[in-house]
């Protein structure tokens, strides 16, 4: 007798987990004692650069051929290389046959050279909960050109899908609005990720009105293709967007939110279209709609340069307690950082995530977009850290500022990459606050 079939059923349940739908197929088969333990898969799984795993018309083979009672929890489908066309119904055989086994975990990782269109099937699934699309670039095709969201089924219902990612998506609008039929085919969606969207005859409205979403992330959304976007989500509590500014937000309802995440580009048009900023642009609804944060991370120059353009519009902020400003470089100009810092009574620790900001010309000048510092003296920053502290003239002399100016500080944590940039001199600068330490730890 084979020392596996005495172990104890959770013991061999775990061992065929890590089998594939072939090898599952042989091992049932092959024990009828084992068959029962197939009643649950957790994970099947084919990626193509796994030169062990064979052939992926084995492997649906494997799949097509499980015992009709098996259940199947999460499936995961990797092909890197160019999916030849050839293989969509083979793809298309083994997703449908994989949805009706109970599957709660969806994510399809496809390079697509041309044209490939989910089954019908998909779009009815009563049980899945988490779906991850990826289209992937396929070589000698046009980028987002493969992974095609086109014609829903009238009975198009997800009514247990709470988690939605779509990257490199193209919607072909030909016959009504594809992304808008999806969402709504959700009732109960609480994560949206949405990369790299592509539209062909978009005719989307730019309104997102999904009442129970809880997090929302847009990367390369192409909001410029639309003119107005509407945000009409109360229940989100996350919001990260890196993407360019359509020219107008009609409303935007984020009052439960509490976290944000920005990285915000003008495209050349709108620089200038919105000079000068007369208060009456509607963009600024999604930098008002932002109030009620409590954590909040601006990325980069072209998002300083946006907020300072808005400077007018930034709401207070009553409940932010935690900021980050991630640099490019010590050459990234924070004009926006004093119009934040005023409308931020509870501020208690900001995080400079790269090089603290100085002329690199002129390091022993302030620049004179952080007038003079004054700002600093009426702010509650009780924690303030740098992530990449080199020791330049520059720094330290900008470092003063804050130390000095701080009257609540208690701590300041700099990271440098090395420790001979950081001279024991610069723990003996002058500090507004008598309880402030500096800590310093290094990478090497």
């Amino acid at each position: 007798m084979d020392r596996i079939s005495n172990l104890p059923k959770e013991v061999i349940r775990r061992i065929v987990s890590f089998l594939s739908a072939k090898e599952a197929v042989f091992t049932s088969i092959l024990s009828k004692k084992w068959q029962n333990l197939f009643t649950i898969i957790p994970k099947l799984q084919f990626d193509d650069t796994d030169e062990i795993q064979g052939s992926f018309s084995d492997f649906v083979d494997g799949v097509i051929s499980l015992p009709s009672s098996t259940r199947v929890n999460k499936f995961y489908l990797r092909c890197r290389d160019r999916v030849d066309p050839a293989q969509y119904d083979l793809i298309n055989r083994c997703l449908c046959d994989v949805l009706k086994r109970g599957i709660l975990d969806l994510k399809l990782d496809i390079g697509i050279g041309r044209h490939y269109y989910l089954p019908f099937e998909f779009f009815t699934c009563k049980t899945v909960v988490k779906v991850e699309l990826e289209g992937r670039y396929a070589a000698g095709f046009s980028y987002g050109k493969g992974f095609v969201v086109d014609v829903l089924p009238e009975n198009a219902f997800l009514p247990a899908l709470d988690t939605l990612t779509l990257s490199v998506i193209q919607f072909n609008d030909l016959r009504g609005c594809a992304f808008k039929k999806l969402l709504s085919a959700c009732p109960v969606l609480k994560e949206l990720t949405i990369f790299g969207m592509r539209w062909q005859r978009p005719k989307w409205s730019g309104k997102l009105c999904i009442p129970t979403l809880q997090r929302l992330i847009i990367q390369d959304f192409h909001p410029s293709q639309f003119t107005r976007v509407t945000l009409d989500t109360p229940s989100l509590t996350y919001f990260e967007c890196s993407d360019a500014m359509p020219d107008e937000y009609s409303i935007v309802n984020l009052d439960f939110l509490v976290e944000a995440k920005l990285h915000l580009m003008f495209t050349d048009g709108q620089y200038q279209y919105y000079i000068p900023y007369d208060g009456s642009v509607t963009t600024t609804n999604l930098i008002k709609g932002l109030g009620n944060v409590e954590i909040m991370e601006i990325l980069f120059q072209n998002t300083f340069v946006a907020l300072y353009y808005f400077r007018e519009a930034i709401p207070v902020f009553e409940n932010l307690y935690h900021l980050t400003i991630r640099c490019d470089d010590e050459e990234d100009c924070m004009a926006f950082l004093p119009y934040l810092l005023k409308k931020s009574p509870n501020l208690e620790t900001l995080v400079i995530d790269g090089q603290l900001h100085y002329n690199e010309e002129q390091p022993e000048f302030v620049c004179n977009c952080l007038l003079g510092y004054s700002f600093l003296l009426s702010c509650p920053i009780k924690v303030l850290q740098i992530t990449d502290y080199r020791g330049t003239i520059g720094e330290v002399d900008q470092l003063k500022h804050f130390i000095e100016k701080l009257s609540c500080l208690k701590l300041v944590k700099l990271h440098s990459c090395d420790r001979s940039d950081v001279d024991k001199q610069h723990l003996m600068i002058p500090k507004a606050s008598s309880k402030c330490k500096i800590k310093v730890t290094f990478s090497s």
